[in-house]
Parts: C-alpha cells; structure tokens; sequence
C-alpha cells in the first residue's frame, strides 16, 4: 500500500527489478546513522547475502579501498543510473500525468559517496548546496505521492509542462541523497539555440 506504481511494459519492469536489492543495499548502507535504514538492511538484504552464491556478497564488496578510518568500497553506478533514471521517469509520470518527452537526457549525482575526482564531489556539493534552499513557487514542477516519508522523499524542480530542465532530490532515511538531473536538449534553429528551451 505505500508503494508508488505506474504502468510498465514487462521488459523495462524486469530489467528495473534486477536493480532492485542492489540499489536498496546501497541506500542502506549509505544512511547507516539510521535505526530504520539499518532495520530494513537486515530484515530486506541481508538474508539474500548468500543467495545465488553469494552474488550480492561479493558485488557490494568489489574494491576495497583503505580509507581514514574503515575501508570504502566500489560502487556499480550503472546499476544505480538505471534505477534512478527508472524512479526519476515514473515520479515524473505521478506528478504531470505525462511521460517523459523523448528530449531529456538523465544524469544523477550521488552525494553521499565519494571520488578521487574533485571536479565531481565540488559540483556535487555546489548542488547539494543550492537545492537545500527554498526556491521560487514558479520552480514547483510538481508533487508525487509519496506514501512513506519517514523511508523517501521527493522534491521536483523545474517549470511545469516540460517547459525547461528538471532536477528531482531524492533522500532517503532522511539522509542518503541523490539528484537526478533531467536536462532538456536545447533545439537549434540555424545554429542558435531556441531561447523558449534554454
């Protein structure tokens, strides 16, 4: 019951769904500070350790890397990229009643890890920062459904009926942050960009 849904065709659904419990041991281990992210980790996640000989086990213990402190290990984004792109679609569906036009592209940044490259943690931190205060009625794309705001929430940025760029901030456990960037490719007309787009 606090699940959001929308319609999917069967090949995306399964493809979303071998995402899944990557993607939920990730969160959980990222918001560890939380009673309920580490409850769900062990009731969800942990059991399925050492399923399928131990697959899990060992993708979310790929290259460790000593750090200050502990051991930090890698990250398959590309799985994370899909799932977020899937969840960023379908919240974009919740809120407009319409799906995604075929001219955005998808990016998400991942503030809670980190990368040995600074340009990326100083943007990702630029973008922390400027989505934390509180932005313009106008810049209110649209509200989904959240069922469980204790678990996720969701704010959507950008000019409604796809008139611009669209920044969904996702956080969960109150803690663990992503930004998914939905960027509208920009039209040219005789080589200068279409100013109703930009």
């Amino acid at each position: 019951m606090q699940l959001l849904t929308v319609k999917s065709c069967p090949t995306h659904n399964n493809a979303k769904s071998q995402n899944d419990l990557c993607v939920h041991a990730q969160i959980c281990m990222n918001a560890s500070s939380s009673n309920r992210a580490r409850e769900v980790f062990q009731n969800k996640v942990a059991p399925q350790l050492s399923h399928n000989n131990h697959a899990l086990r060992q993708m979310l213990g790929k290259g460790p890397k000593p750090v200050d402190g502990g051991v930090a290990y890698a990250v398959a984004i590309a799985r994370l990229d899909d799932f977020f792109t899937a969840l960023s679609c379908g919240l974009i569906y919740k809120s407009q009643k319409a799906q995604l036009p075929l001219d955005y592209t998808v990016g998400h940044v991942y503030h809670g890890f980190t990368s040995d490259d600074a340009e990326l943690s100083a943007l990702a931190s630029a973008i922390d920062v400027f989505y934390a205060k509180k932005h313009l009625a106008v810049m209110t794309f649209g509200k989904p459904d959240i069922r469980n705001e204790r678990i996720y929430t969701c704010e959507i940025h950008g000019l409604p009926n796809f008139q611009g760029s669209i920044t969904s901030v996702h956080k969960f456990f109150g803690n663990f942050k992503i930004t998914s960037m939905l960027t509208k490719l920009v039209s040219f007309v005789s080589g200068i960009p279409s100013m109703s787009e930009c």
